[in-house]
């Protein structure tokens, strides 16, 4: 690779990082033999301090690969530390305004930048073999600093952050973030995305997989960091897996639509599958925090098959994990974005939950069915009383933001059923046909006389489509 670190860093060169967590320097060495452009070595979340340290480092001299650390505070000694044991720079976590990210950079740096404690003695410095004015000047060129946002009292200072001369990029820390919300922070994320951007410094990101990391960077993420555990934990498990025989067919998770609960699949049950796991979706007000709410009680690897809301619901979670979901069922959806006229009739329908829910459900009923389907209007209320109007109002909301799908809907690399009624009117089958033109593997199923409630309307025929779209291989 051509350039320092700190020059490919301000130049916001695609760079790919392995955040190295176990004590292993052969695993650093190997990392440089593959390919990664650095690596980062944590001593917050994991072992691997003082002489092992320095070990790991001359791993990482050994394949040519530039090396930070991930000390464990912003403390000075622990900086100064890391540098002098060779270190390419730091990451330092929880930096929550522009005067941490000062004394982070100061700690980082010689005098007069700033305050690093001086030795020619130190692995950093050859043993002394590097002269004074060579060692001092190499440090002040290529010394990075990184600071890790993941603080909520953090997002809004990102400018001023990013401003402090000195701060090489930015690390997102999407997981501590979101503890520190108490949700999902895609805004935030995306906040200190936009403000990093208009500082001129790059932002880092932790992906899972390529496709996650494919994400970030279309996003705007200059770096992408792969966690070392994460990786050899899905080869592990990949191989068991692929070892058995024969594999056991993954989980079935279901999610209904709009004022639905697990009762809309009461009537269907598609065989060789084990018993269905049911998620909720109205717990919540973004289609986004729905997705994370599903991935959260979801198993490992999934079928996912998804009614109206929760099919838009199903594709956030495809797009969000897509190596977690084995095959994908939308039913009676839609991958558009709100209409000005949908947008009209859910706040008066908001607006009517709040005056006379009850007085509400009966027409709701109504409106979903097809004629010569009343028998079922008691199934519905009977749903959507058990939902309830708050969980009402958070749908609502969530339906008054969901994105538009169909840009990702060519990304959709699994066995898909899309399934229409011939006689929906809320969903009408065109919307489908969308759908199922749209994913590579799609195949699409109308059922002659149903409308929007078809697992209700027509048990038999959705059970056999999903049978059909369970027993179909991964290609």
């Amino acid at each position: 690779m051509s350039g320092s670190l700190a020059s490919r860093l301000a130049a916001g060169a695609p760079l790919t990082a392995l955040l190295a967590k176990l004590p292993c320097a052969a695993q650093v060495e190997s990392s440089g033999r593959a390919g990664f452009d650095l690596v980062v070595l944590d001593t917050e979340h994991g072992p691997g301090g003082g002489l092992e340290l320095e070990h790991h480092l001359r791993a990482a001299d050994a394949a040519g690969l530039p090396a930070l650390v991930r000390v464990p505070s912003g403390d000075p000694a622990g900086i100064g530390a890391a540098l002098d044991a060779g270190a390419t720079g730091v990451v330092v976590p929880h930096v929550r305004d522009a005067a941490e990210a000062e004394a982070v950079v100061a700690a980082a740096h010689y005098p007069p930048r700033g305050r690093r404690g001086f030795a020619l003695s130190t692995r950093a410095a050859g043993y002394g073999a590097a002269g004074w004015d060579e060692h001092v000047a190499r440090a002040a060129r290529e010394t990075v600093v990184i600071v890790q946002l993941e603080d909520s009292v953090a997002v809004p200072r990102t400018a001023a952050i990013c401003a402090v001369r000195g701060v090489s990029g930015v690390l997102l820390g999407a997981a501590d973030l979101r503890m520190s919300l108490g949700r999902s922070p895609e805004a935030e994320l995306d906040s200190i995305l936009s403000a990093a951007a208009g500082a001129g410094v790059p932002v880092l990101a932790v992906a899972a997989t390529a496709a996650d990391a494919h994400r970030w960077r279309a996003r705007g993420a200059a770096g992408v960091v792969f966690v070392a555990t994460t990786l050899v934990h899905a080869a592990f498990a990949a191989a068991v897996a692929g070892a058995g025989t024969p594999a056991e067919p993954e989980p079935l998770v279901l999610l209904q639509g709009m004022l639905g609960d697990a009762s809309l699949w009461d009537d269907v049950a598609p065989r060789r599958r084990a018993a269905p796991r049911f998620a909720r979706i109205d717990l919540d007000d973004s289609v986004t925090e729905m997705a994370d709410g599903v991935l959260a009680a979801a198993p490992e690897r999934f079928a996912l098959a998804g009614h109206s809301l929760g099919a838009i619901v199903a594709l956030a979670v495809v797009r969000r994990a897509p190596q977690r979901v084995s095959r994908l069922a939308l039913l009676n959806a839609s991958a558009r974005p709100a209409s000005d006229e949908q947008l009209t009739a859910w706040r008066a329908l908001a607006e009517r939950a709040r005056q006379d829910f009850a007085g509400l459900v009966p027409q709701y009923a109504r409106a979903n069915l097809p004629e010569g389907r009343e028998a079922l209007a008691g199934r519905v209320e009977a749903m959507a009383l058990e939902i309830g109007p708050r969980g009402l109002l958070r749908q609502l909301a969530a339906q008054a933001t969901r994105p538009d799908s169909r840009p990702a809907l060519a990304a959709i690399r699994v066995p898909t059923l899309v399934l229409s009624g011939s006689a929906d009117g809320v969903c009408p089958p065109a919307l489908q046909e969308e759908l199922a033109a749209a994913i590579p593997q799609a195949r699409h199923v109308t059922i002659a006389g149903a409308g929007h409630m078809a697992p209700l309307e027509e048990p038999g025929a959705v059970t056999a489509a999903l049978a059909d779209w369970l027993a179909e291989d991964d290609r």
